[in-house]
């Protein structure tokens, strides 16, 4: 049995792992609670525009900016597994209108659900706020694109937790630089590290952290780690 550390499996080459060897992921409380602290700072970042009071700081201008209420900003999440449908629980009780977007159908109380790739558009036209969650698959890998990106609300975010290579990075950039978008936080990138001369080091409406969003913790991990064994266990003898 193999373990993954992360709640992903895109870091094996599943067809060189035989078919007699299972394959687990990592799907523990630290990880969840790690995500969930992460994208609510990185929502609650791009909607108390904290953004523009940097740029302000940076100039010592006081500026002041109009306040506005939680249910005027629209959140959509990409991905309803566990850790995206743990994020918009917590969203909601904020007052987002939090939306949720999978290629299976989902319900999750007091979220808006989109399936499947006919439902895409509708559910970008109405996210001020997009959040990727995804895993890194064929048909996700380059997904947000000009396309994507040019469905959402002049004015929209972006942030990205799912995985780098899920991006098209010039598409995101001429996004920025145009107005459409407004700022993105992007804790992927590919590759990962970024060379130093790449640009999402220095513009000003990225911001940037090194895959931190969240990790396995060892203390809550072990747990799990045990459980998914007791049960290949019980499996293999049955």
């Amino acid at each position: 049995m193999i373990f993954s550390v992360g709640a992903g499996i895109d870091q094996f080459d599943l067809l060189g792992v035989p078919a007699h060897v299972a394959v687990a992921r990592m799907i523990e409380p630290g990880i969840v609670e790690g995500m969930v602290e992460y994208v609510t700072q990185a929502v609650l970042t791009i909607h108390r525009d904290l953004f523009d009071y940097a740029q302000a700081q940076r100039e010592r201008v006081w500026r002041e900016m109009s306040v506005h209420a939680a249910s005027t900003r629209r959140i959509g999440v990409l991905g309803l597994g566990m850790l995206g449908t743990a994020v918009l629980k917590t969203l909601r009780m904020f007052g987002f209108p939090c939306a949720g977007w999978s290629r299976s159908p989902h319900e999750i109380e007091g979220v808006e659900c989109y399936a499947g790739t006919d439902s895409l558009d509708a559910f970008l036209a109405r996210t001020d706020i997009l959040v990727c969650l995804l895993p890194l698959t064929d048909a996700t890998r380059g997904l947000i694109g000009k396309r994507v990106l040019d469905l959402l609300p002049k004015g929209a975010s972006f942030i990205n937790v799912g995985r780098g290579p899920q991006v098209i990075q010039q598409d995101l950039l001429n996004a920025l630089d145009s107005g459409h978008l407004h700022a993105a936080i992007l804790d992927v990138t590919d590759p990962e590290p970024l060379p130093p001369t790449h640009p999402f080091w220095t513009h000003p409406r990225v911001r940037l952290t090194l895959h931190i969003a969240s990790a396995t913790r060892p203390e809550t991990a072990v747990d799990v780690v045990l459980e998914n064994l007791r049960r290949h266990i019980a499996r293999a003898s049955a």
